[in-house]
């Protein structure tokens, strides 16, 4: 049987159990989106609340999640809820901790999945930015396999790779590193599309760069979902299709523009289910700011698993569903590790 590598150590497949695969815990934006002007450092106060949401950079503190936001607590609401595993999808370059990871899994209970790589090209350090694709390759693979750095804690995901609209030239480089540590290694590969029309990119390093396809998944795809032809097209490839932004609290601006509603998100996923692409979806809440924290009036972690069933039931569509798409699909692209 086949492994999950989580933040604590190695979890057999058949225990990986119900999955968040796109979260974050501990990251912070601010080196892309450095705050200025004294509006952008005042707390985060119920009267605001609207005007962060319309422009979530506009607040260093909504972009800075440290161990004052009270994570564990909010991850084990989610635990409450029946969640077992978490994806955390935050890189070296926007704040990733490690340490930090383990003591919330283990005061949770929940098993939390670290990623490798870099995330988009102005969140790089120029140390990436000079970095050829193997030297970036070689680093993917040595947290993997060994740790990150020197805390013995290893990565269990590549990803959340990096796609800007349009791409940039640091950005396809880190895609096509991150294949070949997929492919030396046999980890999950999740790549961040920051739009829909950014799939052409992607398959386009494919063809040249061949990942592993059934252990792939295209993140933040219900950006937009009036045209499901690239979506179709990268599941048909084998490619596992994430709608990962249920319970989101943002305001429709910017690249949230044509978001759809949880209705619109869940009727998509139950025609794609019915029509044999049950195995290809992933559902998750990319929780990444502060305004998404339930002590901040968002929603949390717990979500998907206390809201979303009663919305199918509301709708006509198969809780089992949720079965597939939050326990069986994660459990193929997670379990990799023999060791």
């Amino acid at each position: 049987m086949k492994n999950a590598v989580t933040v604590t150590g190695l979890v057999p497949a058949d225990r990986i159990g119900r999955t968040l695969p796109h979260e974050h815990l501990f990251a912070t934006m601010t080196y892309a989106y450095p705050a200025s002007g004294e509006e952008a450092y005042r707390p985060i106060t119920i009267d605001r609340l609207g005007e962060i949401r319309s422009d979530l950079m506009t607040n260093a503190n909504n972009i800075h999640l440290d161990s004052s936001c009270g994570q564990a607590m909010e991850l084990k609401k989610a635990a409450d809820a029946g969640i077992d595993t978490l994806v955390e999808l935050t890189t070296e370059p926007i704040g990733r901790n490690p340490e930090r990871m383990v003591e919330v899994s283990e005061f949770t209970g929940v098993n939390v999945i670290s990623g490798t790589g870099q995330y988009l090209a102005h969140h790089q350090r120029p140390w990436a930015l000079g970095a050829s694709r193997e030297e970036l390759a070689e680093l993917m693979i040595r947290e993997l396999t060994e740790g990150i750095g020197d805390t013995g804690v290893r990565t269990g995901v590549i990803g959340e790779i990096g796609l800007f609209e349009p791409v940039r030239a640091a950005e396809l480089k880190v895609l096509e590193a991150a294949v070949l540590a997929q492919r030396a290694t046999g980890a999950p590969l999740w790549v961040h599309l920051m739009n829909v029309p950014v799939v052409d990119d992607a398959l386009a390093v494919f063809d040249e760069y061949e990942p592993i396809y059934e252990k792939t998944a295209f993140c933040h795809m219900d950006f937009d979902i009036r045209d499901l032809t690239r979506h179709e097209r990268a599941m048909d490839r084998g490619i596992s299709v994430e709608f990962d932004f249920f319970g989101s609290v943002w305001l429709p601006v910017d690249h949230y523009i044509h978001c759809p509603t949880d209705p619109q998100r869940l009727a998509v996923l139950a025609d794609w289910s019915e029509r044999g692409y049950a195995d290809r979806v992933l559902i998750s809440h990319d929780v990444c700011t502060r305004v998404q924290f339930t002590s901040h009036g968002g929603y949390g972690y717990a979500y998907i698993p206390t809201i979303v069933p009663g919305l199918m039931d509301q709708m006509g569509i198969d809780r089992e569903l949720l079965d597939i798409w939050m326990i069986d699909t994660p459990r193929r692209l997670l379990a990799w590790a023999d060791s």
